[in-house]
């Protein structure tokens, strides 16, 4: 029709009706392009909002993650320390031969459940978030717990040489009382066991312990490996509390 029309003021050498014409079709063209453009950026902003949401969700079960294994770690030392106390002191157990083996117990353990990275992944590779401060901050968090299980994940000597020193009824006492999952992620350190143990005679098991040369320096090094972990959980925490400020703040403006 438009075509038309401007043939027609071209035959009538209607020239100003053609400028008019050809302006109406460059202002159709450009509108056009611009409503495709804003329709374009509006389903990017949707989508790219849609990951931010999913991201602090991902950094919100990181947080919950590092705040039980702080707590788990923090249970780690204190029968680290109450388990060198035994063996360097080399004084009776008396009536507390079942927590000594415990805490040896609980001195070995190591949290084994990592973090969740996968929409930090993904949104990398998109090149999101788009905004350089929120990106820049979710990086910061990121990359503090990137290999962050080479510090106090990776299972210690003294892991296999305590526990080697365990017989098969003590241990299968061990791990039916006195650990279990809670919430089907996280792991809980209990001594629900103390009462099974002081059925059997240990006291074999506590001697392997202390004539053994080697497990106290095994378990200095395992008890100062958690002592930096518990130092630098906070750091975590706050990284991850400022990477969700700034999340929460880009989708407030959008």
């Amino acid at each position: 029709m438009l075509l038309r029309r401007i043939s027609e003021h071209v035959k009538a050498q209607n020239w100003t009706a053609v400028a008019l014409d050809f302006v109406i079709v460059v202002v159709g063209v450009f509108i056009g392009i611009q409503v495709a453009n804003w329709n374009e950026a509006r389903a990017f902003r949707a989508q790219e909002n849609a990951y931010l949401a999913q991201l602090r969700d991902e950094i919100r079960s990181n947080t919950a993650m590092i705040d039980y294994q702080a707590r788990f770690v923090k249970r780690v030392v204190e029968s680290s320390l109450k388990t060198l106390s035994f063996i360097e002191r080399e004084q009776d157990c008396t009536d507390a031969c079942a927590l000594a083996l415990i805490n040896a117990f609980h001195a070995s353990q190591v949290w084994g459940t990592g973090y969740a990275t996968s929409k930090y992944q993904e949104m990398s590779r998109l090149g999101l978030p788009s905004d350089e401060d929120v990106r820049s901050k979710v990086d910061a968090f990121y990359n503090f717990i990137d290999g962050w299980d080479v510090v106090n994940a990776t299972p210690p000597e003294y892991r296999e040489r305590v526990r080697s020193a365990f017989s098969p009824q003590e241990s299968a006492i061990l791990w039916k009382r006195c650990y279990r999952i809670t919430s089907g992620t996280f792991e809980e350190l209990t001594t629900d066991c103390a009462e099974d143990l002081q059925a059997l005679d240990i006291s074999p098991t506590l001697r392997r312990m202390r004539d053994d040369a080697e497990i106290a320096g095994m378990l200095r090094f395992w008890a100062g490996q958690n002592e930096y972990a518990l130092q630098f959980y906070p750091d975590m925490l706050g990284h991850a509390e400022t990477a969700m400020n700034a999340i929460d703040q880009a989708l407030e403006k959008r």
